[in-house]
C-alpha cells in the first residue's frame, strides 16, 4: 500500500518532466526548422537572382551599344561638384560630375510579397508589447483605460518569456509527442540507469514516425493534466482537452472555420446567400 502511494505522488512529477523535456525538444526543433528554412529560401533568392543576371548579360552582349562620351567639362558647369581617379602610374586622371541621389524610402522587410484573393482568419494578438502614451488629459478623465487594455491582453505586457511561451502549434505536437509514453511508466525514476537509457533509445527510435501522424487513441487525461500545471494561463485540462479536439479537427482535409464558407474561386464553391459569402469579410473588416 505505501508502494502505491509512493508511486501516485511519482506520477505527476514524472508527467511534468516529460513536458518540460519534450517542450524544450520541440521549441529546439522549430528554431533548427526556422534556420534551416531561412537558408533553403536564401539559396533558392540567390540562384533565381544569378539565373536572371545571367540572363540578362546575354541580352547585353547581343545588343550593339556604343558608350556615350561626355564633351561638357566638368569645370566649365557652375555649382556642380566632381570626382577624380587618380593612379600611381601614367595613367591620365578620370574626371566625372558628382550626381547626388535623393533619399528613397526603404521597403519594409519581407521574404516575398503575394497577392490576397481571400481573407484570412488569424488569432487575435494576446501581447502587448508596449504600453500607449495617451496624454495627461485621456488618463484623467478616464482612469482605467490603461487597465481595460492589459485585461483585454490577458494580462501580458512585453511579450512571453522563453520558458513560458505555447502556442497552438506547439501544443498539438506536444500533446502528441507525450502519447508516445504509456500510463504504467510513471515509476521510471525507480529503474535502473541502463534501463531508463533503453527506453529512451527505444522512444527516440520511434519519436519520428509517431510525430508525423497524431496517437491512435485520444490522449490520456494525465498529458493534459500535466500541460495545465506548466502552462496555468492556458487553462484546465478540460479546457485544453477541448482545444485540442477542436485543433486536431481542424487539421483535417478540407475543414473550415466555424461560420466561413468555401472560396468562391475554388474547386469547392458553394452556393449561398450573399449575407453568408460576407459574413467573413464584415467579421474580419478593420
Amino acid at each position: 500500500m505505501g508502494q502505491t502511494g509512493k508511486k501516485s505522488e511519482k506520477g505527476p512529477v514524472c508527467w511534468r518532466k516529460r513536458v518540460k523535456s519534450e517542450y524544450m525538444r520541440l521549441r529546439q526543433l522549430k528554431r533548427f526548422r526556422r534556420a534551416d528554412e531561412v537558408k533553403s529560401m536564401f539559396s533558392s533568392n540567390r540562384q533565381k537572382i544569378l539565373e536572371r543576371t545571367e540572363i540578362l548579360n546575354q541580352e547585353w552582349k547581343q545588343r550593339r551599344i556604343q558608350p556615350v562620351h561626355i564633351l561638357t567639362s566638368v569645370s566649365s558647369l557652375r555649382g556642380t561638384r566632381e570626382c577624380s581617379v587618380t593612379s600611381d602610374l601614367d595613367f591620365p586622371t578620370q574626371v566625372i560630375p558628382l550626381k547626388t541621389l535623393n533619399a528613397v524610402a526603404s521597403v519594409p522587410i519581407m521574404y516575398s510579397w503575394s497577392p490576397l484573393q481571400q481573407n484570412f482568419m488569424v488569432e487575435d494578438e494576446t501581447v502587448l508589447h508596449n504600453i500607449p502614451y495617451m496624454g495627461d488629459e485621456v488618463l484623467d478623465q478616464d482612469g482605467t483605460f490603461i487597465e481595460e487594455l492589459i485585461k483585454n491582453y490577458d494580462g501580458k505586457v512585453h511579450g512571453d518569456r522563453e520558458c513560458g511561451f505555447i502556442n497552438d502549434e506547439i501544443f498539438v505536437e506536444l500533446v502528441n509527442a507525450l502519447g508516445q509514453y504509456n500510463d504504467d511508466d510513471d515509476d521510471d525514476d525507480g529503474d535502473d540507469p541502463e534501463e531508463r537509457e533503453e527506453k529512451q533509445k527505444d522512444l527516440e527510435d520511434h519519436r519520428d514516425d509517431k510525430e508525423s501522424r497524431p496517437p491512435r487513441k485520444f490522449p490520456s487525461d494525465k498529458i493534459f493534466e500535466a500541460i495545465s500545471s506548466m502552462f496555468p494561463d492556458k487553462g484546465t485540462a478540460e479546457e485544453l482537452k477541448e482545444k485540442y479536439k477542436e485543433l486536431t479537427e481542424q487539421q483535417l482535409p478540407g475543414a473550415l472555420p466555424p461560420e466561413c464558407t468555401p472560396n468562391i474561386d475554388g474547386p469547392n464553391a458553394k452556393s449561398v446567400q450573399r449575407e453568408q459569402s460576407l459574413h467573413s469579410f464584415h467579421t474580419l473588416f478593420c
